[in-house]
């Protein structure tokens, strides 16, 4: 793997951008939740970071078959470093509200529409398929690294400079990311795929064909029918209560969402050293629901059980481990079924469809654990308050608690499924 110089470079690169990128994101959050309050607010910036990706993407999708890889790339970085700047003179002036967040993240999602296809596909470029499982080995390194350093080092940032220095970094790092990728990652001539030229008339034609080559074949529409439900029980959870429920079962303790977040970030890290250093495992499907599975009894579980920092940590971790064995060897099977000169249309409305459950998740989670499950658990004359407790963020426990039993026997089911083992042994 290490020899692949090129994905190495580019690689890298990008995660120096998603680490500044993420210490924004999370001095966000602690800033946007003290100032409001409300999971809701939350729900709301999230959902309009997840949809307009989501739609722009699946109508991005002709478009990244034939731009440039490393130009789209490009773009994408440096606009949403003309948004960190935003962010930064905001700040500065003493003028940031929630709605100027709101309109950022409307903004980077829409660049994010362009670069999530566009980054797949150069990962297919670049990569020989023999090494495309342990490619998304290191992908998970870097997600798990990031998840670990940008809390810990925000939350020592917002001490020593402020927001404004957390965002400062974050534009530094976006600009190292550009100059890899402009002056030293090179893309080999001669495993391009032939472009035409595009016509406007062609347009529809592409969006037509991209959608049939991810449906036309049965294992990728039962993929992408649990991977949305599985975003959707994210978007509920992962994505929306996890800082909040620490938040109030910790008196506000912007370390101990720092320690959580590092703990889930550990177990990236070790799941990608996993897959890096064990054999591929021969079924992918199996693979890949029994990690899932795994995912929901010792990560969702021990979220609602837990009651203190190092539960919540060991959660985290034990949640996260088994992330990047499901990821890539979801992605190897994509990669498999769809020819190379599709993989941008294909990777464009795999990620609309499938996120797509995310915003809708965080809303209605949003919406539930503030107007039923919070006030439900303070009444502190149920079952549940024995297993949860009565006080502020046990309705959030409560919430997990009905997703990591209702995932774990989603996984369950596709495990045994004989109709899937089928379907994955005709890629061979």
């Amino acid at each position: 793997m290490l020899k692949q110089k090129n994905f190495i470079l580019y690689w890298f690169g990008q995660f120096v951008s998603s680490l500044g990128s993420s210490m924004t994101s999370f001095a966000i959050t602690i800033w946007a939740y003290q100032k409001t309050g409300s999971v809701l607010t939350l729900s709301i910036s999230g959902v309009l970071v997840m949809l307009p990706r989501m739609i722009g993407g699946f109508f991005a999708s002709p478009f990244i078959d034939r731009l440039n890889k490393k130009t789209v790339i490009l773009l994408s970085d440096l606009t949403a470093g003309l948004c960190t700047l935003t962010l930064f003179f905001l700040l500065l002036g003493g003028n940031l509200e929630i709605w100027h967040i709101y309109v950022l993240n409307f903004i980077t999602s829409v660049l994010g529409s362009f670069q999530n296809p566009a980054g797949a596909v150069m990962t297919s470029l670049l990569v020989p398929k023999e090494y495309l499982v342990k490619a998304g080995g290191l992908q998970s390194f870097a997600d798990g690294t990031v998840q670990i350093l940008s809390p810990v080092l925000a939350a020592a940032m917002l001490v020593i400079t402020g927001m404004n220095g957390v965002i400062a970094f974050d534009f530094i790092t976006m600009l190292f990311a550009c100059g890899t990728l402009l002056f030293l990652v090179k893309i080999p001539a001669h495993i391009l795929p032939e472009k035409a030229r595009f016509d406007y008339r062609r347009y529809f034609c592409d969006l037509r064909e991209g959608v049939y080559a991810v449906f036309r074949k049965p294992i990728l529409r039962l993929l992408t029918l649990f991977h949305v439900f599985i975003n959707f029980i994210a978007g509920i959870t992962y994505f929306n209560l996890i800082s909040p429920m620490i938040l109030l079962k910790t008196n506000n303790n912007a370390q101990a969402v720092a320690l959580v977040n590092s703990g889930m970030g550990i177990g990236s890290i070790v799941g990608g050293f996993l897959i890096a250093l064990l054999p591929t495992p021969k079924s992918k499907v199996k693979t890949m629901f029994l990690c899932c599975g795994l995912s929901f009894v010792l990560g969702d579980l021990s979220f609602a059980l837990g009651s203190s920092i190092w539960i919540w940590v060991a959660a985290g971790f034990f949640s996260n481990i088994l992330i990047p064995p499901y990821a890539a060897n979801e992605n190897y099977i994509w990669r498999r079924s769809i020819p190379l000169e599709m993989h941008g249309r294909a990777f464009s409305i795999k990620y609309a469809v499938q996120a797509g459950s995310i915003p809708l998740g965080m809303i209605l989670g949003g919406l539930f654990v503030d107007n039923i499950l919070e006030p439900f658990m303070a009444n502190d004359n149920t079952i549940f308050n024995m297993l949860l407790g009565s006080e502020k963020g046990s309705g959030m426990a409560l919430m997990f608690l009905i997703t990591g039993i209702t995932g774990a026997i989603i996984c369950l089911c596709g495990f045994f499924s004989q109709k899937l083992t089928r379907m994955e042994s005709d890629l061979q």
